[in-house]
């Protein structure tokens, strides 16, 4: 292969331009040509300087012209390739989830499955950090054809958020639960409406809802834009149909107020308010009704079963993979439900 690339750089060498470009050129018509074929090691650094008398800073650039252009991606610890992307088959997903939890395991599997053979896709988690994805982002840009993800931050404003996701090329950038108009710039979306959805979903179920003295909303002492949401959809049901409630940032044990239904956001809160339910034998779903945002194994067996509200994060997943597959990116709000079970 050396010997191809001398050659072919010596007829680009022809040409007036710059030896970067040159270079970078070189390298375009060796994978053309299959002589580089995807998933192959690049050469490093120190090979071309020595082989074709370049300096370090003349591959960097043309490194770079080849990462922006998709030709080839660095991976960290391992070395730069020859892209597998869109041009050659397969495009290349960074997600980047703020956690894991049963819902978000539940979207990256339903987004496996759908792009089996057809992505390839890593994962990285932020961890409520908007520093870190900073960072993710700054490392990582050149290395993928798109980047999908989960915007979900404490104590930081939309506009800051904003700032940092608008880094990356709205053609290569989607976000997973986040409704766009949140921002300033169209950034596309697989979102959800928390407000609206928590507003609608109750109203279905006003009649047995209107059996309870009052309604209690335990909702983290977070300034996320998504517990907000929740709050806004929560209160706003509450006025609409003049019904009696009540809004705390957690649940203590031995406060529980019997024919009060119970709607949470957090599992510890959840299990306080079992706890507090079986010290006072209070039946779940008779004495005290409970429901808990998004689903997990436990809580189809707790007692005769959780009630849960959630939005799809299968069709979430399913819905992302397909968009990226088709190279369609648009916004589109996800399904959201609820499954009745013993405690509600």
């Amino acid at each position: 292969m050396i010997e191809q690339l001398s050659s072919i750089y010596q007829e680009e060498g022809k040409k007036n331009a710059p030896k970067y470009l040159q270079l970078s050129n070189t390298f375009k018509t060796l994978i053309k040509l299959g002589v580089l074929k995807a998933d192959d090691r690049m050469p490093s650094f120190t090979e071309l300087v020595i082989e074709l008398d370049l300096s370090k800073d003349t591959v960097e650039k043309a490194y770079n012209i080849l990462k922006e252009e998709n030709y080839i991606i660095s991976i960290r610890g391992k070395g730069t390739f020859v892209n597998s992307g869109p041009a050659l088959g397969k495009a290349k997903v960074l997600l980047v989830f703020n956690k894991i939890s049963p819902s978000k395991k539940k979207l990256y599997e339903s987004f496996s499955q759908t792009s089996e053979g057809k992505i390839e896709h890593d994962l990285l988690l932020h961890n409520g950090s908007l520093s870190h994805l900073k960072k993710i982002i700054q490392e990582q840009r050149n290395n993928y054809h798109y980047f999908a993800i989960i915007p979900i931050f404490n104590n930081v404003s939309d506009q800051e958020v904003e700032k940092v996701l608008t880094e990356l090329p709205s053609d290569k950038l989607l976000l997973l639960g986040k409704a766009e108009n949140n921002f300033n710039k169209e950034i596309h979306s697989v979102y959800e409406d928390f407000a609206e959805d928590l507003f609608d979903t109750l109203q279905q179920n006003i009649k047995p809802i209107i059996h309870f003295d009052q309604l209690h909303l335990v909702i983290a002492k977070e300034s996320s834009r998504t517990l907000q949401d929740v709050w806004s959809g929560f209160v706003r049901f509450c006025l609409h149909f003049n019904l009696p409630y009540t809004v705390t940032s957690n649940f203590e044990v031995g406060n529980i107020v019997s024919n009060t239904l119970y709607i949470v956001t957090d599992d510890q809160d959840l299990a306080n308010i079992v706890k507090d339910s079986k010290k006072n034998n209070y039946q779940l779903g008779k004495d005290v009704g409970l429901i808990s945002y998004n689903d997990s194994p436990l809580k189809e067996i707790i007692g005769d079963g959780i009630t849960i509200i959630s939005s799809s994060f299968s069709d979430m997943g399913k819905i992302a993979a397909l968009q990226i597959i088709n190279n369609e990116l648009e916004s589109v709000k996800v399904p959201f439900l609820m499954k009745r079970r013993g405690s509600f």
